[in-house]
């Protein structure tokens, strides 16, 4: 048997068409009237006529009479040998139920058609294993086409996928081999790549609406094999015949490849060419969606880094900033700010790490401005956004910077509650200047987000709009402002004892800018039982409550106080060593 390869037309590459001498159509089965056809098994009685049913039911192998009787095994496809002066009628209708296709028998008198199972006499010379070896060798010829046209197909891909040439080039090569338009789909019937075909032009997007109309097998229906099928697609209104395979690889679906014939009636061995066309390129297009995949999480992993390393200032040296923001098309010299957002837990109560990646795809890509870049990953449990703002950082554009801050923060936590589908906190630190200072903006983000949770606040908030706790944040941590907490909140914490609770009542009635009556409703307790802890406090502390001097200097403790713990939790959390 000659393999030949057909030239390809010109200005093309690669082979088009793969043509065996002698070979029979591709993807044909071996007949019984193909089998007869051949001369041993002309030797005896004439043969009449075959009905047509007869004529084109498939041969697969052949069993001598003695072994065929042995068994209880179905004999579908088999052709059965036996010499004249074994046949019995009670045995030949055993054989018939069971399925055969036919007996040989040599040295019988005649040819019976029209017995339970067609009985074709041979010569006597013609012995078993003359009619298993010709029957098992026109059976692997047909077998053996299919599976060298598989590899010249299968050869012709891969050296494609080995250069790292893309979808598009497959797509290109699959087109070219079967001369049909060809789709790559992903699972949501997106088109990934599409060819065209010369003899018939058909919208891509009305190919992958006509396939998904088709219904074809999903992982949801349970029944997805990597199996080619013929499907029948009607692409904007004309009827057209599909091949398509799934791709499927370490058990994951990628979608489909879906060759559609150039003809309204294809004959079948185009349609059988196709199958093994669509086979070999289900595995090799899987293959380049696994290596697209790599290189896509491989750079989002460094585009990751770089943003871990902005956030948390770790740069070597500055050239070393200046040359990864290049790299990453990141102004260093321009103003950013930091977006934090947390409680991203979903609404199930799961954490999936790959869900929160997505939503980091999702804050980068949100609210796009020419000229403005916006980076983002996860750290811990948070999203992280780094967003630049526009124009210079100049001292009277500062307060328009921030303002584009917030409006970014409002539409991130909106797009967060809708996907979550459950209240997201969002904190924001004010806009610098430089790549550099980022890591100063990301600390205020984060204490922003952490007193958003402490104060119970219900919208996203700036730690410029926090007031007067941006101005306390760096004094929290001194030790003069530890020793001042101390002094003036330790004694009523140490006063805690028979549920009485003199930190929280005077707090609340400090809060209430020492209406005691609302804070008695506050903390549901009489108003004499309120007066009475306000009394012990003040003894407590040695100061008038009712004095507007004393109550803010409860305030200012209590104040620092929780600066300080929150300044102290972020701190940790940004710099763990």
């Amino acid at each position: 048997m000659k393999v030949a390869v057909e030239p390809a037309p010109a200005g093309e590459e690669g082979p088009a068409r793969e043509a065996v001498d002698g070979a029979s159509p591709l993807g044909e089965r071996l007949t019984l009237g193909q089998l007869l056809q051949e001369r041993i098994l002309r030797t005896g009685a004439p043969l009449p006529s075959l009905a047509p049913e007869l004529d084109r039911a498939a041969v697969a192998w052949c069993l001598p009479w003695e072994q065929a009787l042995a068994t209880t095994d179905p004999l579908a496809e088999v052709i059965v040998y036996a010499t004249a002066d074994q046949l019995d009628d009670r045995d030949l209708g055993v054989i018939a139920r069971r399925g055969a296709v036919a007996v040989v028998a040599a040295g019988g008198a005649e040819t019976k058609l029209d017995g339970p199972v067609p009985v074709i006499t041979v010569a006597e010379r013609i012995s078993y294993r003359d009619v298993n070896h010709l029957v098992a060798s026109l059976v692997l010829s047909r077998e053996t086409h299919d599976l060298r046209y598989g590899i010249t197909v299968h050869r012709a891909l891969a050296e494609l996928l080995y250069r790292g040439a893309g979808l598009d080039a497959l797509c290109h090569l699959i087109g070219r081999l079967s001369g049909c338009a060809t789709a790559i789909l992903d699972p949501q019937f997106r088109v990934l790549a599409f060819e065209q075909c010369r003899d018939r032009t058909f919208e891509p997007a009305a190919v992958a609406a006509a396939f998904r109309a088709a219904e074809p097998a999903t992982p949801e229906s349970d029944d997805l094999t990597a199996t080619p099928r013929v499907v029948e697609l009607s692409i904007e209104g004309e009827p057209s015949t599909g091949v398509a395979n799934a791709i499927l690889l370490a058990g994951r679906h990628d979608g489909w490849v879906l060759v559609v014939e150039s003809t309204e009636q294809p004959v079948p061995h185009d349609i059988e060419e196709h199958k093994v066309i669509v086979d070999q390129a289900s595995m090799i297009v899987g293959t380049e969606l696994l290596r697209m995949r790599s290189v896509e999480a491989a750079e989002e992993r460094a585009r990751g880094d770089f943003v871990h390393a902005l956030l948390h200032g770790r740069f070597a040296t500055q050239h070393d900033l200046e040359a990864r923001a290049a790299h990453y098309g990141v102004p260093v010299t321009a103003g950013y700010g930091v977006i934090v957002a947390g409680h991203l837990t979903p609404a199930d109560g799961t954490e999936s790490l790959n869900a929160l990646f997505q939503i980091a795809r999702l804050a980068a890509g949100l609210a796009p401005r020419p000229g403005v870049r916006t980076l983002a990953t996860v750290v811990g449990n948070h999203l992280a956004v780094i967003r630049q703002v526009a124009g210079p950082m100049a001292a009277g554009n500062a307060e328009m910077a921030n303002g584009e801050l917030a409006e970014y923060a409002r539409t991130l936590e909106k797009e967060l509650g809708l996907r979550i589908r459950h209240p997201v906190a969002v904190g924001f630190g004010r806009p610098v200047r430089g790549a550099e200072h980022i890591m100063d903006s990301y600390r205020e983000a984060r204490l922003a987000l952490d007193l958003h949770h402490r104060l119970g606040m219900t919208h996203s908030c700036g730690f410029a709009e926090l007031r007067v706790y941006a101005v306390l944040s760096e004094l929290a941590g001194s030790a003069p402002a530890k020793a001042f907490t101390q002094e003036v909140l330790a004694p009523l914490r140490s006063q805690r004892h028979g549920g009485a609770d003199l930190e929280q009542a005077v707090m609340t009635y400090v809060a209430r800018a020492g209406n005691l009556n609302a804070a008695a409703r506050d903390l549901h307790i009489h108003r004499n039982t309120m007066l009475y802890k306000l009394e012990r406090a003040s003894r407590v502390l040695q100061m008038d409550l009712r004095e507007a001097e004393q109550q803010f200097t409860i305030w200012l403790a209590h104040k620092l106080d929780l600066l300080a713990e929150t300044t102290s939790a972020v701190d940790r959390d940004l710099n763990p060593g």
